[in-house]
């Protein structure tokens, strides 16, 4: 059995938690809840994952704020002079100090987390700044405005994907809240005929504005993010999702090709559907 599910779980992207330190304590993040909120992955261990398995992408993304990690430009050079397409997602606050870093350093795509007009506001002025810059350049990075849907914002989306657009992003993904931790209960998720209406709407407004936006798929157990990443937390661990930061399967010093042929990775994936968090998940 194990040997027909691994055929299903072979081209792999890299997910990267560099950071676990942050400059924001955004409401929806299920950081505070975690045993270790605090640290930074050296750039060794970076090379050290990388080097271990055949990747084709390298996602550089957490529970923390990427750009905190003084080596992460060396990360993702080192990647790219592998032949790896890389891409970051930052809440945006630090990019204006990182401008000609993130230019320079060969990253193919980034995206803006956002959840709240409040924290888009405040990194606005960087993202704007970015996009000009690489435009004046001829950059092929790619930008994403990264947004997280619940009850709560439902009204800002459409103002956000219009902002986006406005300032020349290249597109605008959209993703449910799955709030594994009950971080905070005001935050909810939207039902499915509010995720529906709020869909039609959105395509239309992708059709009336020629820009493209990315909506979430439906959820399949086996789990396609699942099928196509892997999780390596800040400290080395290695996990087969970011959002079971807790839930070990291996650590690096193991080398990736073990780990994923290993008991304990094989016990999970046959056992997803009755996993108390992955037989609950939206995402």
């Amino acid at each position: 059995m194990l040997a027909g599910l691994w055929k299903l779980f072979r081209y792999r992207i890299l997910q990267v938690e560099v950071s676990r330190n942050c400059n924001l304590d955004c409401e929806i993040c299920m950081r505070k809840n975690l045993e270790s909120n605090t640290g930074f992955m050296p750039f060794d261990n970076f090379k050290w994952i990388v080097d271990s398995y055949n990747f084709r992408e390298v996602a550089l993304h957490g529970w923390g704020e990427p750009l905190l990690n003084r080596e992460i430009f060396q990360m993702i050079e080192y990647a790219k002079k592998r032949g790896v397409r890389t891409s970051l997602t930052t809440n945006g606050t630090l990019v204006g100090d990182n401008i000609d870093n993130i230019l320079n350093s060969g990253l193919d795509d980034i995206a803006f987390g956002f959840y709240d007009m409040n924290i888009l506001m405040k990194s606005m002025d960087n993202v704007i700044e970015l996009i000009r810059e690489k435009k004046k350049e001829k950059s092929t990075l790619r930008t994403f405005f990264d947004i997280t849907l619940y009850k709560g914002n439902v009204d800002e989306v459409f103002e956000v994907i219009r902002k986006a657009n406005e300032i020349g992003a290249d597109a605008a993904v959209l993703h449910r809240l799955f709030n594994t931790y009950n971080v905070n209960k005001e935050f909810e998720s939207l039902s499915k005929k509010e995720e529906e209406e709020l869909f039609d709407k959105v395509k239309a407004l992708e059709k009336e504005s020629n820009f493209k936006i990315y909506l979430p798929k439906k959820h399949t157990l086996p789990c396609r993010v699942v099928k196509s990443t892997i999780f390596v937390t800040y400290d080395g661990r290695v996990t087969p999702c970011c959002f079971l930061p807790e839930f070990y399967v291996g650590d690096i010093e193991e080398g990736m090709r073990n780990i994923f042929r290993s008991k304990e990775y094989g016990n999970f994936l046959v056992n997803m559907k009755i996993h108390s968090v992955c037989s609950k998940c939206i995402w």
